[in-house]
């Protein structure tokens, strides 16, 4: 028969191998966790991949439904990492509102631009040209007539003193600011979101993509697209950026105008209960997300 101590003995000996199976069975687990993240991991990295390679393929040139998109992708494959960043250096959800809300305008900007050099009559030497020198060497002549006969004489190291002062000339974050800014959008998001397109390439990869497409219906579907697009991919960065954080987007929903045709598929799906239908993902360019 056991004595009192040996059964107090077993009793700790059974409480030793209960723990030890439990610490076992965390660290088990724990290690199946972290093969699972490193398989998720390379699974987007191998999807991401595929779909490079997917676009860039012979066999399939042309990936979109008009021409107009394909041109576009071409530009929003470099255009959205770029939106990306910009958007993820915002802390507070007010900022990233007025970054969505200033990027959408600084494009609207840009392409009333490019419209308005395609209205440029294309330069010639001609009447108009010869009259508005005239009128420039009439303008010099009443200058020079009319002189006192008592002006200055100014010598040549003093000259610079009598030169007409030139406006300052604003750099061109500043220049939007005076131009673009929408009052009731926090002045942060605002600069950041000039800062972020004014320091890269963006206004000439739409410019010259667009360069490409010469009739009106191509173009207005480049602008149309490329609008729509720039908030649909913000709207998903920011639900991404909300997710990692735990808290609300700070948008939820689309505010430009949804192109003709456009439909609401994959990830685009989940803003379709918002107020503003979601253009198709297979006809937004910039096709996979970028990492």
């Amino acid at each position: 028969m056991k004595t009192n101590e040996e059964i107090l003995q077993e009793l700790k000996l059974r409480r030793f191998i209960r723990k030890a199976i439990k610490l076992k069975q965390r660290k088990d687990k724990i290690e199946k966790n972290k093969v699972l993240e490193e398989e998720l991991k390379l699974r987007k990295v191998i999807k991401y991949l595929i779909a490079e390679g997917d676009v860039d393929a012979d066999t399939k040139p042309a990936p979109y439904s008009s021409t107009a998109l394909s041109a576009l992708a071409d530009a929003f494959n470099q255009i959205l990492p770029v939106l990306k960043v910009g958007l993820r250096k915002l802390s507070k959800p007010e900022e990233r509102r007025s970054y969505r809300a200033h990027v959408l305008q600084k494009f609207d900007s840009m392409f009333s631009n490019f419209e308005g050099l395609d209205a440029a009559p294309v330069g010639a030497v001609g009447e108009g040209d010869l009259n508005e020198q005239e009128e420039d060497i009439d303008k010099l002549t009443i200058k020079v007539d009319n002189r006192p006969d008592d002006a200055m004489v100014v010598p040549d190291f003093e000259k610079d003193r009598f030169k007409p002062k030139e406006e300052e000339k604003l750099e061109p974050d500043e220049d939007d600011i005076q131009k673009l800014a929408i009052s009731t959008e926090d002045p942060v998001g605002a600069r950041f979101a000039f800062n972020t397109i004014n320091n890269s390439n963006i206004e000439k990869l739409l410019g010259d993509n667009r360069k490409l497409l010469p009739t009106e219906e191509y173009k207005q579907q480049f602008k149309d697209y490329a609008m729509y697009n720039a908030d649909l991919w913000l709207l998903t960065y920011e639900k991404e950026l909300a997710d990692e954080l735990g808290t609300a987007p700070a948008f939820d929903s689309v505010v430009t105008r949804k192109p003709t045709g456009a439909e609401v598929q994959d990830i685009a799906s989940e803003f379709a209960q918002t107020p503003g239908d979601m253009a198709a993902i297979d006809q937004i360019p910039g096709l996979e997300e970028p990492m």
